[in-house]
């Protein structure tokens, strides 16, 4: 069996690198025309609520993007079941570059709000989120078992069968979860915070509680 490799993950995410290094010499490009106090957080409605220093507004997204990486990248080195990461090897690799894709599709957004371009912060999160939601749970099903990435319930950990049939269910329960979010984006700000909010907690519990029945359905019953 293949064993898992940074050298070798690091060789196949050439194109997620290139991303990162593509939005940092962006922001260093634009750095001077960007404003002193930079808007960096908005509320439900969209409305900015928030502001940071040009230096941390510029590069605290990129630097959060990087540490990201490179803790998915090397997470599966410290697994005691590594060997299965490479069973879903291409949906890992499609993973880390889905969040570096997210979290710099942000960091432009910040970037062109703060020179002036009129930009629905709002709407434009709310679609990001949506698809990276899609994203998850294309992937969930293809998840092999391990201690560090994925639907980690006690029940789960414990039993091969009920990870499988619960990322089945949490795959479905975020697919679905995402096209609603994308869909939301033409509901005003509040109602659509809290439809992302209601069905990000509601997948959740449904598949935390899930794992359970079925693992309870899977012991063996006592006289």
């Amino acid at each position: 069996m293949a064993k898992y490799e940074i050298k070798t993950e690091l060789k196949k995410d050439w194109y997620v690198l290139l991303v990162i290094i593509g939005a940092i010499i962006l922001t260093l490009l634009v750095y001077p025309s960007l404003p002193e106090k930079m808007a960096t957080h908005w509320n439900a409605d969209g409305e900015v609520d928030g502001y940071s220093s040009r230096l941390v507004g510029a590069f605290l997204l990129p630097a959060i993007g990087l540490v990201t990486y490179l803790l998915i990248l090397f997470s599966p080195v410290v697994d005691p079941r590594r060997e299965n990461y490479t069973k879903f090897i291409k949906g890992y690799r499609l993973f880390r570059l889905g969040i570096i894709l997210f979290l710099t599709g942000m960091h432009l957004l910040s970037l062109a709000f703060n020179l002036g371009y009129p930009i629905d912060i709002g709407r434009a999160v709310t679609l990001g989120v949506g698809i990276l939601f899609a994203l998850i749970g294309n992937f969930f099903p293809q998840i092999r078992h391990n201690y560090l990435f994925g639907i980690k319930t006690p029940w789960t950990l414990a039993s091969e069968q009920v990870w499988r049939k619960t990322h089945r269910l949490g795959g479905k329960l975020f697919l679905g979860s995402g096209l609603l979010v994308m869909l939301s984006i033409f509901l005003p700000g509040k109602p659509r915070f809290w439809l992302l909010i209601i069905l990000l907690l509601g997948s959740s519990l449904v598949t935390i509680v899930y794992s359970y029945l079925i693992y309870q359905k899977e012991q063996p019953q006592k006289d």
